[in-house]
């Protein structure tokens, strides 16, 4: 990598030699422009970026701050904090999204050759290019949405009845999100296709309270093939294609688990569906609260209704066997268990996040997804009924 020093040094040594060879053809033009002009080929480039930053009182000389790269989440390059300063160099052939963070501080930048600024104690601060300005313009736009949509949450006045402070609260955050979904159309309107559009798409649909398939499909229409590739936007892409090939309606998605089984023999999921029984599968982990909380409800309806129509299975996800186990006997759950699964299902069924429950009918159609409480008990009642 060529920093700004080695292209200064090598800029006075092209043009010393040029000054030697005019001077002996005594020749009485300016030699400055050549000199400019040979920079490239003396070693130096033309899309270096150098980023200087500041630090908040209380960061010690010696602390790092970390770069990584919003496409693949990697980190890229780090910088030793000095007398409440750090700098970045490096080069730049396109705009590149980053994300600086020390300790528990963040930053967001886009890339670009030139100089570049950013203070640490302020999230939206950096500066330098169009691209960088106008993206914390937007997020610090957003962020302030949504303080103010919690202050007016708080406001609400809690001694009215119950059904007034619901209503109150709804019209808050269907206000909220009314605005969360206008704002990023402003700047997708002149950055459809760029780096500055990733970041505000992203974040856009980051800004959800749950994931919305409609919303997004209906968002990537105002957008590029180079925003629908930005990394993060990709995983939510084949997040969306997974949801809908494990939709209600459609059949259901087999795995296998090698040591699945408590005795630590291989347990798939079409062990228990597609076998002629509604089943309901959880999938849970033993360090989820929800997921626990949820366990008597569980509980409940497999007492009521196991036999030849009904039956259940929880699927242990992103969690050590132990622990899962410690869980199991914990919560005297006595229904069938598929252990050490991790992400292979959630990957498969598009799940972010659990507890997430789904019935299958008995051919291994799926019936409904993300049941939880009084909602799963009277769709097991619904359709063990019929």
């Amino acid at each position: 990598m060529v920093y700004f020093s080695e292209i200064n040094a090598n800029f006075a040594a092209c043009c010393e030699e040029k000054n030697k060879y005019f001077k002996m053809k005594k020749i009485s033009f300016v030699v400055i422009p050549f000199c400019i002009a040979m920079l490239v080929a003396c070693g130096g480039t033309k899309n270096e970026y150098v980023l200087n930053g500041l630090v908040p009182d209380g960061i010690e000389n010696g602390e790092v701050v970390y770069m990584t790269d919003y496409n693949d989440g990697l980190i890229v390059d780090s910088a030793v904090v000095s007398d409440k300063k750090f700098i970045f160099k490096g080069v730049a052939d396109s705009a590149m999204a980053r994300s600086l963070t020390l300790r528990n501080l963040q930053a967001n930048i886009i890339l670009e050759k030139g100089s570049m600024t950013v203070d640490m104690a302020d999230p939206y601060s950096a500066k330098g290019n169009i691209l960088t300005e106008k993206m914390n313009e937007f997020l610090s736009k957003s962020a302030d949405v949504i303080v103010q949509a919690r202050e007016k949450l708080a406001d609400v006045d809690m001694s009215l009845p119950a059904d007034e402070q619901r209503n109150a609260q709804e019209k808050i955050v269907d206000d909220l999100f009314l605005e969360l979904n206008e704002l990023p159309k402003a700047y997708l309107k002149d950055h459809s296709d760029d780096m500055l559009g990733a970041m505000v798409f992203y974040t856009w649909m980051q800004n959800q309270i749950e994931p919305s398939e409609e919303l997004f499909n209906e968002a990537s229409k105002l957008v590029g093939e180079n925003v629908l590739n930005f990394g993060p936007v990709k995983q939510m892409v084949e997040y969306y294609n997974k949801l809908g090939q494990t939709a209600v309606g459609k059949p259901f998605v087999d795995f296998t688990i090698e040591n699945g089984n408590l005795d630590g023999s291989s347990a798939s999921l079409s062990d228990y569906v597609g076998k002629g029984k509604y089943v309901l599968v959880d999938f849970w982990a033993s360090w989820c609260r929800p997921c626990r909380m949820e366990a008597p409800i569980i509980a409940e309806v497999y007492n009521k209704y196991k036999g030849d129509l009904f039956d259940v299975v929880s699927v242990a996800v992103w969690d050590q066997r132990e622990a899962t186990l410690r869980a199991i006997d914990e919560d005297g759950n006595t229904w069938s268990q598929i252990l050490d699964a991790q992400a292979v299902p959630t990957e498969l069924y598009g799940i972010q996040g659990i507890p997430h429950i789904i019935l299958f009918g008995p051919d291994g159609t799926i019936l409904a997804r993300d049941l939880r409480g009084d909602n799963l008990k009277s769709k097991v009642a619904e359709v063990l009924s019929k």
